[in-house]
């Protein structure tokens, strides 16, 4: 289906605080967004665990870890958060190597002054970071601190594990259904980027009118960018059959929509917004081809 202005309606699912960048892309590469956040993004509901993040960012910044790796931009922003509102730097030692796991993660920690030692040359993933991690060249300083969602799969802890390491796990972030919490809700831009609200004028769908629309076929495609979503989409659904296709940000996420009778068309070969905004463009290119 096209839009009168030409343009496949594209339902962007991402949370709140995370759309406007994709839906930009999107609408600049010729699809009309449309936005329905399915996720929300909180800060841990416990003074106890904030403070423990806090206590972190401080060996972080004190050189306690050989390693610290990043999976999100949710967590650069979510770390930011918690320093800014603890007055504890958010910085990284010179002894400490910084690991991202994608483009788009990269450029949050240097637009926050934190410069990168270690991005996947091929696959944006936990398994690209297992892939290029080194060995530890002194067992005695191999502490890894992960800061990541409280869904975050223990692919990477497990690897580094595996390789001699000693992974410090850190939950930085809570994944709920939208709209969450405004008191917890992560507000902290992400650097280098002026605002997190989402373009005003688009059309919004609620949870219920996605489903709806999903199983209708009156949109052309929805994005999933992230395993949480795509089971959201799942339980909104309930056993009825998507008419939709659906573009995921990577292979974990296609696997898992795809474990939930979720057809997926494409898969981006980047994570960030212009790597999903291609992927949807080469399937609508194949589209045209086929017909």
């Amino acid at each position: 289906m096209s839009t009168a202005m030409g343009g496949p309606r594209v339902a962007v699912l991402r949370s709140e605080d995370r759309a406007a960048p994709l839906a930009r892309a999107l609408a600049q590469a010729g699809a009309e967004p449309v936005l329905c956040p399915l996720i929300a993004n909180e800060l841990p509901a416990a003074p106890a665990e904030r403070t423990l993040i806090a206590e972190q960012l401080g060996a972080l910044a004190e050189g306690h870890f050989a390693w610290v790796a990043f999976t999100s931009v949710s967590t650069v922003r979510a770390l930011l958060a918690i320093a800014q509102h603890h007055g504890t730097a958010f910085a990284v030692s010179p002894v400490t190597r910084v690991a991202a796991v994608g483009r788009a993660t990269a450029r949050a920690l240097e637009a926050a002054g934190i410069g990168v030692d270690l991005l996947p040359s091929t696959e944006h993933s936990a398994r690209g970071l297992l892939a290029e991690w080194p060995v530890p060249e002194d067992t005695a300083f191999a502490a890894v601190l992960l800061p990541a969602a409280d869904l975050a799969a223990p692919t990477l802890r497990d690897g580094l594990l595996e390789r001699g390491w000693r992974p410090v796990d850190l939950m930085a972030y809570r994944t709920v259904d939208a709209p969450g919490d405004p008191e917890l809700l992560l507000s902290v831009p992400v650097p280098g980027q002026p605002a997190v609200a989402a373009p005003s004028g688009l059309e919004r769908l609620s949870p219920a009118e996605l489903a709806a629309s999903l199983a209708a076929g009156t949109l052309d495609a929805a994005i999933l960018t992230s395993p949480s979503t795509a089971r959201r989409v799942a339980v909104l659904l309930d056993g009825r059959e998507s008419a939709t296709g659906f573009i995921a940000i990577g292979p974990r996420t296609a696997k898992e929509a795809l474990a939930h009778g979720l057809r997926v068309d494409a898969v981006a070969k980047t994570t960030d917004p212009a790597g999903l905004a291609g992927a949807l463009a080469a399937r609508e290119a194949a589209e045209r081809k086929q017909s």
